[in-house]
């Protein structure tokens, strides 16, 4: 099944509050919780990574970093931190290198990115090729910014995307924030992907609460006859 990732973050950013956040919602219904490098200190962040520990679940670490000392820096943050997996970041061979021997599993994104919030440009082939080049080169898999796609249609890219690097080789991040796109990613089959503003806009249910939204996702993404898309 897809792997919902529950964010800590808003407008690409970690929360201030994510320590409360985590421990009013550890209990829904994903093992995955996860945070990024802005926003929050260093330090915080290695609190916010032992807290999530802690308390039994997955930590996925989302970098924006691009240059080869940021994601170094931030591969030894995942590594020190005892943080499953490294998403988001630009692959480097050097990264590679470093978390070689290591439990962490690295997911850097793939194709041209640019802006703030991240966009993604370039052709489809380009965004295949990328991908191609990144998994040859030693990355675990590749995280995807479907929704954030300018130059195409998002879900051709994603098919395409998935087709040749492999579903279980993908992490869709960023934008996915209505039932229809949750549609299309439960037709997609990643490994998993990323949400967090949605759930601080309450896109899956007005008045809810994290947990609630989540088990929502979870009935989503599990009911063979997709009756909850229509609730």
């Amino acid at each position: 099944m897809v792997k919902i990732i529950s964010m800590l973050t808003n407008n690409d950013l970690t929360v201030e509050n994510a320590r409360e956040m985590f421990e009013a919602s550890n209990h829904a219904p994903t093992q995955f919780w996860g945070f990024k490098d802005t926003g929050i200190s260093a330090d915080r962040a290695g609190e916010l990574a032992k807290l999530i520990a802690d308390k039994g679940k997955t930590i996925v670490f989302e970098s924006f970093g691009e240059t080869r000392d940021d994601c170094l820096r931030a591969a030894e943050f995942a590594i020190r931190n005892k943080c499953k997996y490294l998403i988001g970041c630009q692959f480097h061979p050097s990264v590679v290198a470093l978390l070689q021997g290591s439990p962490v599993v690295y997911f850097p994104t793939i194709g041209r990115r640019a802006g703030v919030p991240r966009y993604l440009y370039g052709s489809t082939e380009d965004v295949v090729q990328d991908g191609q080049r990144v998994l040859a080169s030693g990355a675990d898999g590749i995280c995807l910014s479907m929704y954030r796609y300018k130059d195409g249609d998002p879900h051709d890219l994603g098919a395409a995307v998935l087709k040749s690097v492999g579903a279980h080789a993908t992490i869709v991040s960023g934008s996915i924030n209505t039932f229809e796109r949750l549609k299309q990613v439960r037709k997609l089959r990643p490994w998993g992907f990323t949400i967090g503003s949605a759930l601080f806009d309450e896109a899956f249910g007005k008045g809810l609460t994290w947990p609630e939204q989540i088990s929502v996702l979870d009935a989503v993404l599990t009911c063979d006859a997709g009756a909850a898309l229509s609730a």
